[in-house]
């Protein structure tokens, strides 16, 4: 009688701790909705984390930034993360986990392969010479083109099979040309778009070289007008 007696306010104690339960992920999916219909409801392209976590106090939240995210606890014990979305819409993006991401700024792997105030040694390889001067009809593009001219000379050089670079100098009025390489000597032939191969010493060191045209835009600003 005693155990039978019992169990009835244990059943009672069971479904109680339950509805509890319930209450608190009920509770917590409520917070949760609540902070996505926030920072949906708002945009800022410029907003930080320290900016994100002082809106978020705002509003009520327990918001602390943590290096390039913001971690939200709600009331139960639960946190939510949260990352500035630049452009995106809405305020930020909701993460279940704390997202890993670099502090400071990262060096990326394909600037590196710009190289500055370069020299490269001029081919006197005469067959090359001539190889590379018939190998386009010159000039290839008017003078002031040299951007679209040295892209075109580094598809047909490229398309031949040679192993070529970009060379760019912002205050010389060639702007950009192409040096192709003499794989049988490691030298290097200068051509420019309007005059075709160049021997002269200036066209065989620049500020800037690299290998792939679209590398331009990380060494040529692009200016807006405001």
């Amino acid at each position: 009688m005693a155990l039978g007696a019992m169990s009835v306010p244990i059943r009672k104690l069971s479904i109680l701790v339950l509805a509890i339960a319930l209450f608190l992920q009920s509770s917590c999916a409520n917070e949760e909705n609540d902070l996505w219909l926030l920072i949906s409801s708002y945009e800022d392209s410029g907003i930080t984390p320290n900016d994100l976590a002082t809106f978020l106090t705002a509003h009520g939240y327990n918001a602390k930034p943590v290096r390039s995210y913001v971690t939200v606890t709600f009331s139960g014990g639960k946190e939510v993360y949260l990352t500035p979305n630049g452009v995106s819409p809405r305020l930020a993006d909701l993460w279940m986990t704390a997202p890993e991401k670099p502090i400071g700024p990262v060096r990326v792997s394909f600037d590196e392969a710009i190289k500055k105030d370069a020299t490269y040694a001029m081919s006197s390889n005469p067959e090359f010479v001539k190889s590379i001067s018939r190998s386009v009809l010159f000039p290839l593009m008017p003078l002031g083109m040299c951007y679209e001219g040295s892209k075109q000379l580094g598809i047909i050089y490229t398309g031949l099979g040679h192993n070529m670079t970009y060379m760019f100098h912002p205050n010389n009025p060639g702007h950009e040309w192409v040096l192709v390489e003499d794989g049988s000597t490691n030298t290097w032939l200068a051509v420019d778009s309007y005059y075709g191969v160049m021997t002269t010493g200036d066209y065989y060191t620049a500020p800037y070289s690299f290998p792939r045209f679209e590398l331009l835009d990380l060494v040529n600003p692009l200016w807006r007008i405001g």
